[in-house]
């Protein structure tokens, strides 16, 4: 008989984490953080000492911290295992892990951990884990993977973070399976890749054209190398920091990750960590592209200062940003106001999960008996349930419930 439990994810936006059960042995499908400053119990998995001793392994789909910065917390509480995942998301997962600690202590928030256990982790190629399972790319990130298991009769499919629109990463096409474990993080809207696009570099062309500064936070990989990409093919001044330059040049030698692209011509200023003060403080008209999407850094609020007081500048939060953040903070009214920011702050999503009708899609396309919605609050998946549900799915949504699945 086939288990598996949400210990985080269901029916909220974060701290994805997932104990899966069958045959005897116990797998933790990521581990998660809620990004942003709470108590313990609201920021980490529901995670036990129980738990975390009787695993057998840990499978990461990715790299970033909601699926990934609770692995210090989870060998706190005893865990000796090994951490399988794709070799890019071993080289990236250390530095996103350390990324969490710093903005926890920035923020003057509790570690439930000691920092060295970020160097416990004991990871280990995906390649070599003994479980029977099957795997493919995500279109999330480099290193993203989605993963197919055969358990005693039953088969399951978690997606991890997914998506078909990304412009340069490639995603394989998922299997059928009896139970999805889907990302559903867009449940709420219908989004349109291209007319996501469209808008900013109409944006871009808008504000730059009056002599604004359009600030870009973004990731330093996935959504923010394609957004380079995509801007680099317009004539505007565009800047760029050299973590994002160094992380696309690198991409282009990852052609099992990628789609084919022509890395951009050089008609784009690299800001380096050296050349950022200078920089900001003769600022001039143009697009600003920093590797911190919920603008967490010091770098961050150095580019939000120098652009604060200017009417004609924008700035654009292109994903999620965590309740706290400063990102978040900015594209509420009241705080502009309270704070006599001059400079708008707005929405524009660029997809990298699911929206409703990717769900709708793909689910008909594994043709699941149970399907587990993640990465959603339960107030914005719950049309996609009733959906799913008239079709005679039954879904699965809720955190720390067991289900049981025959």
């Amino acid at each position: 008989m086939l288990k598996i439990t949400s210990l985080g994810g269901c029916g909220e936006d974060s701290r994805n984490c997932f104990l899966l059960q069958y045959g005897g042995l116990s797998v933790l499908l990521d581990c998660g953080v809620r990004r942003e400053i709470a108590e313990v119990s609201k920021v980490y998995p529901l995670l036990t000492e129980e738990i975390a001793v009787s695993l057998d392994a840990v499978i990461l789909s990715h790299a970033h911290e909601d699926h990934t910065a609770a692995l210090p917390y989870l060998y706190e509480l005893g865990y000796r295992g090994e951490v399988y995942a794709s070799a890019e998301t071993i080289s990236l997962t250390p530095p996103f892990l350390r990324k969490w600690v710093d903005y926890v202590k920035s923020s003057g928030g509790e570690l439930p951990f000691r920092e060295e256990n970020i160097d416990s982790v004991r990871f280990r190629n995906i390649e070599d884990c003994p479980l029977s399972l099957s795997y493919g790319r995500d279109g999330h990130i480099t290193g993203g993977l989605w993963y197919r298991f055969e358990l005693d009769g039953q088969s399951l499919l978690y997606t991890g973070d997914l998506t078909y629109d990304s412009l340069l990463l490639q995603a394989d096409p998922l299997p059928q399976a009896q139970t999805l474990v889907i990302d559903s993080a867009y449940a709420d809207r219908h989004l349109d890749q291209a007319a996501q696009y469209r808008k900013l570099s109409e944006t871009a062309r808008e504000v730059t054209a009056s002599g604004g500064k359009l600030l870009l936070p973004v990731p330093a990989n996935g959504r923010g190398i394609d957004m380079f990409v995509y801007l680099s093919t317009f004539d505007l001044p565009l800047f760029v920091e050299e973590n994002i330059v160094k992380n696309t040049k690198g991409l282009v030698q990852q052609q099992n990750w990628i789609k084919p692209f022509d890395f951009p011509r050089e008609n784009y200023t690299v800001v380096s960590g050296s050349s950022r003060d200078e920089l900001l403080g003769r600022m001039r008209a143009g697009v600003y592209l920093f590797g911190d999407g919920m603008m967490t850094t010091a770098a961050s609020r150095k580019y939000f200062e120098a652009v604060r007081d200017d009417s004609r500048s924008r700035i654009i939060i292109s994903g999620h940003s965590a309740r706290g953040t400063l990102a978040n903070q900015l594209l509420q009214r009241d705080f502009l106001i309270q704070n006599d920011i001059k400079a708008a702050a707005e929405q524009l999503t660029i997809k990298v999960h699911n929206d409703f009708d990717d769900v709708v899609s793909l689910v008909s396309t594994v043709r699941p008996e149970n399907v587990m919605l993640f990465h959603c609050k339960r107030s914005g998946c719950e049309a996609l349930a009733e959906k799913l549900t008239g079709q005679g799915i039954n879904v699965l949504s809720n955190v720390g419930q067991q289900y049981q699945i025959n």
